[in-house]
């Protein structure tokens, strides 16, 4: 590793820079063979979409388009996308195109990693190690918060890396706004990193002038580091907490409108213990802990339906974990650089093996402990894989230049435990049979590449080993490097069929609902698609309110208290609709009170769900008077549909700001939870005994 100046893709061989360039080029054709056909959850495209249209909305990370309600988390992960919404238009592919840049960010930052760390080769290795990873391949290939926490957290570890070379604060400081960055992305998560870092800060001791930094530099570093990771990563939540609350949106995730409880209760402690955190959202219970022995324990990463997606490389990361392990413990230079190509040879390279090895520990623990709701959180431990998967690649090609048959043994040791572990997953997870073949041919390949450096002693001649020696060691190299990531990318390749690329809900590679589906390579579609769905019957629903209430600047289109219609109709039009519940359908953005006031101040349209509760202020409202059910209304017919739905969700329509009681029905859950009833309001009558007065 050289201590004057970091090295560069820049400064390397030609060939090498191809390479990378090929490495790049293949993972910006696999991200984007799908990207119009994977649209991401209703719920934040249409947060999405209203970020993309109003400045206010995208800075106070509001779901509606008008600011009224946040999202459950911080936004920072939806500002590319709608950024990207509002550059080229409102598609599946214009979301997905942040995710696909961070995906190239990411390969290329775990690239430059390697490359500072032990040369070209491990550089080029770490590149094809994230390329093929194929949870990246599925995140970065969908509009999901898990892209940008991936990619700023490399950045990070890239950004430390250089510090930790030069001596210099200003990557020490960039370092810690990565962090920042991806806080702001998926919060808690992103701090995975920031023991390792400044655990990291504190062991590293290069100055730019060559001396070595004391130990109260050192901590004065570790604490710069800490601070504006923390102040970075916290400014958004002190500017809403600070922001009187009649000026900022209602905080989604929050009992009490408090940004604190969304963050560190609902995304945060309460994933552990329910409760924990005062004022958040009672979390439900697929996002807990899972009880030791569920299937959901502590071997999850090791089994074939997440070490699938991450798990491939984990022989080759150990094994550069144990052989760093060794060679830092003997404190032989000249060893080190035998076996690890110079990875190990300063105190910033040794310092590096225990950072990212204490970030791979730290991840691998919170996600062995705590339930793992969506595939794509085991991302979180893509970066590390990678990159001491390349470093146990440059560990093993030393090793089979030794001149002693045991350490010429270890390389084949790790060929045939890699290719048993791939048997594993690949069989557990169902992968198809012709990649599955195609991967083990390339494996056994690199087996009998091992069997070849042990039984091939070299020769030492005057200058050096022999020609046909430095050849040989070369092809070994080249074959070693390409089978170490066969297995993952064979595994990825599924990612061209559309039906297994995964989706925005949960990003994976090769889950199909049909067991027996074949493998088959999709028409490459990068361009275009819709977002969300939009029914029919949402679109007769929006040009009644057109009808009803008329295009009038600064007022909503309608008001209703379930998310799952409203995201539709903001995804598809952009158009302002209020919800009330937030996410979980528990939130009070809206008092009775205050739908009444709207209502006397123009709002025309307001949309119950069917088996909503009799206290629910959005019904509430309605009941109070001057409202009429209004039904569904097929274009050219006078009669109507009755109901109000689409598949999974109906709702009543109610027409508001006419005179006299309120007249039409909907059918609610009782107050004790048991059934449900229809709830009738007829003018001139007095409610049935048990309903309206529940409801009122």
């Amino acid at each position: 590793m050289d201590t004057r100046r970091p090295a560069r893709w820049a400064d390397q061989h030609p060939a090498a820079r191809v390479a990378l360039l090929l490495v790049l080029t293949g993972s910006t054709v696999l991200l984007g063979w799908n990207l119009a056909r994977g649209g991401d959850a209703p719920f934040y495209a249409a947060a999405a979409r209203s970020m993309s249209g109003s400045w206010h909305a995208l800075w106070s990370g509001s779901f509606d388009p008008s600011g009224t309600v946040t999202l459950d988390k911080l936004s920072g992960f939806l500002v590319p996308q709608a950024l990207s919404i509002r550059l080229f238009g409102d598609s599946t592919s214009a979301l997905a195109l942040p995710q696909v840049v961070e995906g190239l960010v990411t390969v290329w930052a775990c690239s430059v990693v390697g490359l500072r760390w032990a040369g070209a080769g491990t550089g080029l290795v770490a590149a094809l190690a994230a390329a093929s990873t194929p949870i990246f391949v599925s995140v970065f290939a969908h509009p999901m918060e898990d892209a940008l926490v991936t990619a700023a957290l490399a950045v990070a570890l890239l950004c430390w890396q250089r510090a930790a070379i030069t001596g210099t604060w200003w990557p020490l400081v960039a370092s810690g706004l990565a962090v920042g960055v991806g806080f702001q992305a998926k919060m808690l998560q992103a701090w995975f990193i920031l023991p390792a870092l400044v655990l990291g800060a504190l062991l590293a001791d290069a100055r730019p002038d060559g001396r070595r930094w004391s130990v109260w530099m050192r901590l004065g570093r570790s604490a710069v580091l800490g601070t504006v990771a923390v102040a970075a990563s916290l400014v958004w939540i002190v500017w809403l907490a600070a922001t009187p609350a009649g000026a900022r949106p209602v905080v989604d995730g929050s009992t009490d409108d408090d940004p604190w409880a969304m963050v560190f209760g609902y995304n945060g402690l309460d994933r552990f213990r329910p409760g924990t955190f005062p004022g958040s959202v009672a979390v439900h219970p697929s996002a807990t802990p899972a009880p030791s022995g569920d299937p959901g324990g502590l071997t999850k990463l090791l089994e074939p339906h997440l070490g699938s997606q991450v798990s491939w490389l984990l022989p080759a990361a150990l094994f550069a974990v144990l052989v760093g392990a060794v060679v830092v413990c003997i404190r032989r230079h000249d060893r080190a650089a035998l076996v690890l190509g110079g990875a190990l040879d300063t105190r910033a390279g040794a310092v590096t093996l225990v950072v990212v090895t204490v970030w791979l520990a730290t991840a691998a623990a919170v996600l062995s402990v705590a339930r793992i709701p969506h595939t794509a959180y085991v991302a979180a431990v893509g970066v590390q894989l990678a990159v001491l998967a390349a470093v146990g690649w440059c560990g093993a090609v030393g090793l089979a230049r030794s001149r002693s048959a045991w350490l010429r043994a270890l390389p084949l040791v790790l060929a045939v435990g890699q290719e048993a572990w791939w048997l594993f997953l690949a069989h557990g997870a169902g992968e198809p049979t012709v990649l599955a073949h195609a991967a083990h041919v390339v494996a056994n390949a690199s087996v009998v590449a091992a069997v070849v450096a042990l039984l091939w002693r070299p020769r030492q001649v005057a200058g050096g080993p022999s020609g046909l020696h430095r050849a040989s060691r070369a092809v070994i190299a080249t074959a070693t490097g390409l089978a170490l990531v066969a297995g993952p990318a064979a595994f990825s390749l599924q990612a061209l069929d559309a039906a297994r690329d995964g989706s925005g809900l949960d990003a994976s590679v090769g889950r199909t609902a049909d067991a027996a589906e074949r493998f088959r390579v999709s028409s490459p579609d990068w361009r275009g698609g819709e977002p969300t769905a939009y029914p029919v019957a949402l679109r007769r629903l929006v040009a009644l309110s057109e009808r009803i209430d008329g295009p009038r600047h600064g007022m909503p289109l309608f008001l209703t208290d379930t998310w799952r219609l409203s995201s539709r109709v903001i995804s598809a039009t952009g158009l302002p609709v209020l919800t009330d519940g937030g996410f979980s359908g528990t939130v009070a953005v809206f008092t009775t009170h205050q739908i009444r006031e709207r209502i006397d101040h123009g709002l025309r349209v307001v949309v119950v769900r069917e088996g909503t509760r009799l206290g629910d202020p959005v019904l509430r409202a309605v009941l109070l008077g001057g409202c009429r059910t209004v039904g569904d209304v097929l274009p050219g017919r006078h009669h109507t549909r009755g109901r109000w739905a689409i598949a999974g969700l109906r709702w009543s329509v109610w027409r508001c700001g006419l005179s006299g009681p309120s007249v039409g029905s909907v059918l609610v859950h009782p107050a004790d939870g048991h059934g449900r009833v229809e709830l009738l309001v007829r003018p001139a009558r007095a409610p049935r005994a048990g309903t309206s007065a529940g409801a009122r």
